[in-house]
Parts: C-alpha cells; sequence; structure tokens
C-alpha cells in the first residue's frame, strides 16, 4: 500500500505538478461539458490546471487556458506548453475525457508521490484490458509495464515527468500516433501501469468523441446530468454506420464557421 501523505506532504507534491487538459480550438464543444464534470467530481483538485488551446478566448476559474497559437498538431501544441509551464511533472489528461464520478484525490497524490520518491518517468491510471505477460507489481495498485508492451505510451489520465514525455513526443504526430508508436521511444524509462481498471483513482468517459462525431454515451451522459454542449454541431458517431465522412467532414465546417462567427467573444467555462 501506499504510503498515506500528511497534509503538508499531500501539498508539496501537488506543488510539484501540474494537471494538463490536452485540447485544440476545434475541440472548443467540449470545453463546456469538460469543465461541468471536473468541477462536480473533482472540485478538491490540487494541482495547477491548465487547458491548452490555440487562439480561442477563454473565461474560466477551474482552469486556467494556456494559448499555444495557431495550431501546429497536437505533439507541437502540447511541447510547446511543456517549454513554457514551470513544472518538471505533470498529470494528463484530454478534453474529451469527462469524469463520471468522484476523483480519489488522496490516491492520486498518494501515486505521485510514491513516484516523485521513485524517479518513475510515467504511471498511467488506467489497468490495461487484459493481464500482460511480464508486469512486474510494485504496490498493491501498479506496476511496471512489460517492457515489449504497445500499451507504455497511452494517452489516458496519466503521471508524467515532463523531460520523459517531452522525449517521447515526435514533431507532426497526433496523440493517436504516440500511442500506437511511441511505446519503443520508452523503453529505457521507468514506465508504469495500474494493475486494475477497477481500482483506478478517477473513472472517466474515453472518449466523448471518435472520430470527430459524439458517441451516443457522451450525449446521454450530458443529457442527464445538464451538462451543456455548446455549439451542439458535431454529428453522432454509429459503429458501422454509413456515411461517417461525410458527417465529419460537415461537423468540421460547422464548427470551424461557429468559431469564425463568433469573433473575439469568449467562451465562459465558469459554472459550466
Amino acid at each position: 500500500m501506499s504510503e498515506v501523505l500528511t497534509a503538508s506532504e499531500a501539498d508539496d507534491v501537488a506543488q510539484r505538478i501540474a494537471l494538463v487538459v490536452s485540447s485544440c480550438d476545434d475541440f472548443c464543444d467540449t470545453w463546456k461539458p469538460f469543465a461541468h464534470f471536473f468541477a462536480k467530481f473533482w472540485p478538491d483538485c490540487p494541482f495547477k490546471s491548465y487547458l491548452l488551446i490555440n487562439e480561442l478566448p477563454v473565461i474560466a476559474d477551474k482552469i486556467e487556458p494556456f494559448h499555444v497559437g495557431p495550431d501546429r498538431g497536437w505533439a507541437s501544441n502540447f511541447r510547446y506548453l511543456l517549454e513554457r509551464i514551470p513544472f518538471k511533472y505533470i498529470l494528463y489528461l484530454q478534453d474529451d475525457y469527462f469524469i463520471e464520478r468522484p476523483v480519489d484525490t488522496a490516491t492520486v497524490l498518494e501515486d505521485c508521490a510514491w513516484c516523485l520518491q521513485n524517479d518513475a518517468d510515467s504511471l498511467c491510471f488506467s489497468g490495461y484490458p487484459q493481464p500482460q505477460p511480464g508486469y512486474q507489481p510494485v504496490t498493491d495498485r501498479f506496476g511496471k509495464a512489460p517492457l515489449d508492451s504497445d500499451g507504455r505510451t497511452r494517452c489516458q489520465f496519466a503521471f508524467w515527468k515532463k523531460s520523459a514525455l517531452m522525449n517521447v513526443l515526435r514533431e507532426g504526430e497526433t496523440a493517436w500516433e504516440m500511442e500506437s508508436r511511441g511505446s519503443p521511444r520508452t523503453r529505457d524509462m521507468n514506465i508504469l501501469v495500474y494493475a486494475r481498471g477497477s481500482e483506478s483513482p478517477m473513472k472517466y468517459l474515453a472518449s466523448a468523441i471518435v472520430r470527430g462525431l459524439w458517441v451516443p454515451e457522451a450525449i446521454e451522459m450530458c443529457r442527464a446530468d445538464g451538462a451543456p454542449i455548446r455549439p451542439r454541431l458535431r454529428g453522432i458517431y454509429r459503429p458501422g454506420g454509413k456515411a461517417k465522412k461525410l458527417r465529419r467532414t460537415l461537423s468540421r465546417i460547422a464548427l470551424r464557421s461557429w468559431i469564425t462567427l463568433r469573433g473575439r467573444r469568449a467562451i465562459d467555462l465558469r459554472g459550466a
């Protein structure tokens, strides 16, 4: 078991780590529902929090917007932010990971403290879907990811040493390309992963958007909780359905038109 932290120890851990929510202006319709569920289910988040975006003006009280300027692609945008924030460690989230229940903040802090004390490069708080040969437990919750696993760089809720993450990033790659190509780049790194997803301190819908379209579960989750999706311009993803490419194209055109027409009016995430 991880040791229970004193209030002073927990505060020290929190001050060393930033929470970064990866996004871009083309996903601005996720920001209000993300902020809604974040405020509801993680009101005691102790970490300095950033929302990585391009140029749209944003007003927020829980998460500070971090503008990276014109879109350079996921990896380049992320590197730009990492080079400019005064933290050596981050927690990674994405804009369409909608939190479903209260976050176990104490466990997040305890596991981050273990990573800091034991020089971990990364800890993914999501367990593997199936047991992995070569997995080596180091606590009762998590252990070392197998060296030959292709899941060592999953873009799920995770702790990262900033220098390690920057060594994994490649200019021009998307998050999905980093997931599929990045694991071999971590062979010399101390990469950790939860053994069982059921014990993760954060439960969330991942992902609310698939191939540029809302998944029905996200729409229902937002409707049931009164979480606003604004603007509601993106189509709905249906596995095996026809015309997905057309729906994606129309959704992208509609969102970019909305952004253009909106001009410099700020998107207000306060009380979302």
